[in-house]
């Protein structure tokens, strides 16, 4: 019989009743009859809390291993926001697969309809050419017997009583096959190898516009099915080399012309000097710039004459380009210890005119680019706002052109407005300024800034289109335009501009026939565009200046401001 377990009633404190008043502790389970059943563990409320706990924790959390969580990462992100990304993905690739295929396709095209052409033009001279390797056909015997007749009969001397004859009995004879001349057999060897090329370009390339055909078979749409068969084709024409079959297409066909050219001059050195010695340099020449744009990217840095032969030379001779930067390096280094030790300038100067410090040379092609993208982004955004302009004159467009000058630096933005003004006087001539009246003033209140930033020595050098240039923005400004009204951020930037053209403007750097450009803004221009503006709220910052303004219109002087 199991032993029973007396619990004493212990009095403790209550807080709710009266001193003295004590509550009894309640009894254990055991005493109460509501125990566990024997061999049951009694159930935890904290446990199941935790277990509920359990499974409200993300999964990424609750991974027990590292293969877990990766697989659990995906859920940081919704469904949807998932299927976005693979749609974004799958229309990328969509954009420069149907972009690939189009492009191979319109370069077949053209090669196709050449090789064409050049076949048909070929095809006349070689029916001439292979004349010459067939042997003159035999002469009619019947002709011959009767020539020596003639011959005899001519030769008779009659001395009575004989008659003789001085030529020889006729005796007819064997024929022999008579070779062809050897230039002969060049010419028409050529000539068919150049058929030959040229014929097998334009079977090659049918072949491949079938491939292309196939490879957009089942690819409509941009589902992630469609989108895995787009890859897999993309793979496919990656991993069989389709691209290099292409790139050999044009090769064919430059081959092809040149066999001709070589069998055109075998043909004409036979017929004509004078001919010959033309047609050698026309052909001379042609051959000098072919082989001349071939080697030129492999020299120059990012040329634009990039063909198959040349992109395949470039490769060809990186590991030369590696090996001559890295002599040059090692000479340059040499080079300028000597120069420290024996304290010549001279000496250092020559180290760094053969140190190359630029090793984007020795890089892939599109490393290569990348590289130079790297260098020249600030240049490269001021030709791309320049030729956003020049391409189509569209005025409307230097409303964001002043925007993206903002991000440029200012010698930059001081050639973007150069060249800005020499497209406005080639297109409008003289009366370019009126043109310009349309456009926000914000655009030509920073070229001032700009040129006020250019280098004294730049100046010194170049101080005539310095002065032109301002003087040209100057004339630029139309205050009254009505977008100073309707675009607040624009005319924000044209306020604070004037407060720093105004502030910072130094005679000093200009001949002293140039009017003040600072002197011209502050009495005029500045005061017409305070009062369209007043009623606009431009901000605090921009009132602050504005009030300056008029204070150092008061107090400093007109000639020279600070």
């Amino acid at each position: 019989m199991p032993e029973t377990t007396e619990t004493t009633v212990r009095p403790r404190p209550s807080s709710t009743t009266g001193p003295g008043e004590v509550h009894p502790e309640p009894t254990s389970s055991v005493e109460s009859g509501g125990g566990v059943p024997e061999g049951k563990q009694p159930e935890n409320p904290l446990s199941s809390e935790s277990k509920q706990a359990e499974k409200k924790r993300p999964e990424w959390e609750t991974a027990e291993d590292l293969w877990g969580y990766w697989n659990a990462r995906k859920t940081f992100f919704t469904e949807e926001q998932r299927a976005k990304a693979w749609d974004e993905t799958a229309n990328i690739v969509k954009k420069y697969s149907d972009e690939m295929v189009d492009r191979w396709n319109k370069e077949i095209d053209t090669l196709l309809v050449f090789a064409g052409l050049f076949s048909a033009i070929l095809t006349a001279f070689n029916v001439q050419s292979y004349q010459l390797l067939t042997p003159p056909p035999p002469v009619d015997p019947v002709i011959v017997a009767l020539e020596k007749i003639s011959a005899q009969l001519s030769s008779f001397s009659v001395n009575p009583p004989s008659v003789n004859s001085t030529q020889p009995t006729f005796v007819r004879p064997d024929p022999t096959p008579s070779s062809p001349p050897l230039w002969a057999v060049w010419l028409n060897a050529v000539w068919f190898s150049s058929l030959i090329f040229s014929l097998s370009a334009a079977s090659v390339g049918i072949m491949v516009k079938q491939w292309l055909n196939e490879y957009n078979t089942g690819l409509s749409g941009t589902s992630r099915q469609v989108a895995r068969l787009r890859q897999l084709h993309l793979n496919s024409l990656q991993r069989w080399h389709v691209k290099e079959i292409v790139a050999v297409l044009p090769v064919l066909l430059q081959i092809a012309s040149a066999l001709f050219f070589a069998g055109l001059l075998i043909l004409l050195w036979q017929l004509d000097r004078t001919v010959a010695i033309v047609a050698s340099v026309l052909v001379g020449v042609l051959v000098i710039f072919s082989l001349t744009t071939i080697v030129l990217p492999s020299l120059a840095t990012h040329c634009a004459y990039l063909s198959p032969p040349s992109r395949a030379l470039y490769e060809l001779t990186r590991p030369l380009r590696k090996l001559l930067y890295l002599g040059r390096r090692q000479v340059a280094s040499w080079i300028y210890y000597c120069g420290e030790q024996f304290h010549e300038f001279r000496i250092y100067s020559v180290g760094m005119r053969i140190d190359m410090k630029n090793s984007s040379s020795t890089l892939k092609w599109r490393g290569m680019e990348l590289s130079l993208l790297s260098e020249r982004n600030n240049q490269l955004d001021g030709d791309m706002v320049v030729s956003a302009y020049t391409t189509g004159m569209d005025i409307d467009y230097l409303h964001q052109a002043a925007v993206c000058t903002t991000e440029l630096s200012p010698d930059v933005s001081t050639q973007c407005f150069q060249a800005i003004v020499s497209a406005n006087v080639a297109h409008w001539g003289e009366n370019h300024e009126w043109s310009m009246w349309a456009v926000h003033p914000c655009i030509w209140s920073g070229a001032i800034v700009a040129l006020m930033t250019a280098p004294h020595n730049d100046m010194a050098s170049q101080q005539s289109s310095l002065v032109y240039a301002l003087v040209t923005a100057y004339r630029y400004f139309a205050v009254w335009n009505h977008r100073v009204l309707s675009d607040i951020s624009w005319t924000r930037l044209v306020c604070a501009d004037f407060a720093r053209i105004i502030r910072h403007y130094d005679c000093g750097m200009f001949p002293p026939d140039i009017p003040s450009i600072a002197e011209a803004l502050l009495e005029w221009k500045l005061l017409i565009l305070l009062l369209r503006v007043a009623d606009i709220g431009l901000g605090n910052d921009v009132c602050r200046h504005r009030g300056h303004l008029h204070l150092s219109a008061v107090l400093e002087s007109p000639t020279h401001i600070h």
